[in-house]
């Protein structure tokens, strides 16, 4: 079998000027399309991009700063309020502050003069104090003279009534029945003492004025010896006491003596136990 080998060097026609020109235009052809297929293939993007495109971004970061734009504003709307509060909290703290200092002003000068005015009244009122103490101490001193006088005047009605007894005394009425250390104090209280019988003159002069038969006199022994109130003795006469008087008697069962005397009906007198209850007289001396 013969082969045949063909000659391409051979057979191959030379290049000319317008295939050059033809194959020239061609390769700018292809390097511009080249160029414009490179050109509109996006480029390779990163996963940040996938997930949040940079437009997305920009608007988010726009839409933040708007935000934070509104909230400083707000914020400085509500400062300014805030301060503006905070100051007329302020004035009406002070305000209130001098309503408080001109009411304790007024509180503290209404208290000065209500002290004052206390103080006045207390003055006056100790001064008018003193003027009725001295008018009480005057209307006593009168009534004193008064309470004299009409003792005076009683003890003259009783010197004549007694035709001109040596001693001149005021007889004191008769009560309800007491013991005998009552009966004294009753007289002292009215400034005076149980009667005292001098002589036998004075002691018909009592009986004439007694109203009572059993009467208390101002005759005691309790001290161990007979004694007047008045502390003067006395000597026991037998003329002057009933019969087989005084006896200090214990038979009464009343404990101890008789130790005080009174009047019998006829005016003699007997001792018996002080704690009995009888009338009695009293007398004051007169004062001329």
């Amino acid at each position: 079998m013969a082969t045949s080998f063909a000659n391409f060097s051979a057979s191959e026609p030379e290049p000319t000027v317008a295939q050059d020109y033809q194959d020239l235009k061609s390769t700018d052809m292809a390097e511009e399309g080249r160029k414009h297929f490179g050109r509109g293939l996006p480029p390779p993007q990163s996963a940040l991009d996938r997930i949040c495109p940079t437009s997305r971004l920009l608007l988010l970061v726009a839409g933040l700063c708007a935000v934070l734009s509104l909230l400083v504003i707000i914020m400085g709307t509500k400062g300014a309020q805030f301060g503006t509060a905070q100051q007329e909290t302020w004035e009406s703290l002070q305000s209130f502050n001098k309503t408080v200092s001109v009411g304790l002003s007024s509180l503290q000068q209404k208290r000065n003069s209500t002290s004052s005015r206390l103080t006045t009244l207390e003055q006056t009122l100790g001064r008018e104090g003193n003027e009725t103490e001295k008018i009480k101490k005057r209307l006593e001193s009168l009534l004193a003279i008064l309470h004299q006088d009409s003792n005076s005047l009683r003890c003259q009605l009783v010197e004549l009534q007694s035709n001109g007894t040596e001693e001149t005394k005021e007889a004191g009425g008769e009560t309800n029945w007491r013991p005998w250390m009552e009966a004294k104090r009753d007289c002292e209280g009215k400034e005076s003492h149980l009667i005292i019988i001098n002589s036998p003159e004075e002691k018909k002069f009592v009986d004439e004025l007694r109203r009572s038969a059993y009467m208390w006199i101002g005759l005691t022994d309790v001290s161990g010896t007979w004694k007047w109130v008045d502390e003067t003795g006395y000597t026991v006469r037998s003329e002057d006491w009933g019969e087989g008087q005084p006896d200090h008697w214990y038979g009464h069962t009343l404990g101890g003596g008789e130790d005080c005397v009174h009047t019998y009906p006829d005016g003699r007198w007997n001792d018996n136990h002080c704690s009995r209850s009888f009338a009695w007289m009293c007398e004051k001396e007169l004062k001329v």
